[in-house]
This record gives structure tokens, C-alpha cells and sequence, in this order.
């Protein structure tokens, strides 16, 4: 069962489900037009569409609260509303290693060593990295190749 919990610090604004999903809250919000006069107007809520980062290879969202946006993952939103975290760990880790799945059995707090080296890490960092190494001989002719 799909469970909701207020995001911290968007109490009210937005929520996150323990299936890795985000909403907006139905609100009354207000806005000010061009002739600075505010107006007040009824905010439907809705799921956010997480965007991916390519780079990093995490889920996040946009969260407003006034004029400010926040950019912010959504691995550590369900985290810091669903997993508890007595020992006050920095990083949060997914144990299946799919940056992706961010429903909260997924997740757990660990520090930067753990987060690093876990699972198939050094693995995958390694092959990334890895070149292969081509023999010739002096006349040029392929000999073989080494991984």
C-alpha cells in the first residue's frame, strides 16, 4: 500500500510516497500580476514528473516554496520521510544499485565509504575505465589483444 508523508520543509506544498512518488498539494496560493496587485487562486495538486540526470543517473524534482525552486532528489526525500536514520548517515544508497527505484524497501543511510564501495561499484568504475591493450609486432602485424 502507497503511503504519503508531508516533505520537510514543503509541509503543506508537496508530498512523497513510499513508492517514490511526489505531489504537489491542492492549495490556495497567490500570485501578483504585471500592475503588482495579488491575486489569490486555487493550486490543483498533482504527481511531479521526476526528471532524470543523466550524469549522476538520479530522479529529481522542482519544489517551489515562494519565488525560490529547489532542485531535489527523490531518493532522499523518501528516505528522509520513511527510513529512520538514528546514527545521523550523510548519503543515502539503493541496495539493488538501480539509482531509479527509489520505493522506500530500496533505500537505506550509510556513509560516503559504504555508498561508494558497495555492491558492484569498484566493478563498474573499473570496466568504465578500463582500456584495452593492443600488441603489434615491429612490422606492424596484429598480435593480439589484452582487456
Amino acid at each position: 500500500m502507497e503511503i504519503w508523508k508531508p516533505v520537510k520543509g514543503y509541509e503543506g506544498i508537496y508530498e512523497v510516497s513510499s513508492y517514490g512518488r511526489v505531489r504537489s498539494m491542492e492549495r490556495i496560493s497567490y500570485r501578483r500580476n504585471r500592475w503588482g496587485t495579488i491575486t489569490e487562486y486555487h493550486k490543483k495538486g498533482s504527481i511531479l514528473k521526476a526528471c532524470y540526470d543523466g550524469k549522476r543517473n538520479y530522479l529529481f524534482v522542482g519544489l517551489h516554496k515562494g519565488q525560490e525552486v529547489t532542485l531535489r532528489t527523490v531518493h532522499r526525500l523518501v528516505a528522509e520521510a520513511f527510513v529512520p536514520n538514528p546514527d545521523n548517515m550523510p548519503e543515502v544508497n539503493h541496495k539493488d544499485e538501480d539509482k531509479t527505484n527509489n520505493h522506500v524497501d530500496n533505500l537505506e543511510w550509510c556513509d560516503s565509504a559504504y555508498n561508494t564501495n558497495y555492491g558492484t561499484s569498484l566493478q563498474r568504475k573499473t570496466e568504465a575505465t578500463r582500456l584495452a591493450v593492443l600488441q603489434y609486432d615491429f612490422d606492424g602485424n596484429f598480435i593480439a589483444e589484452y582487456p
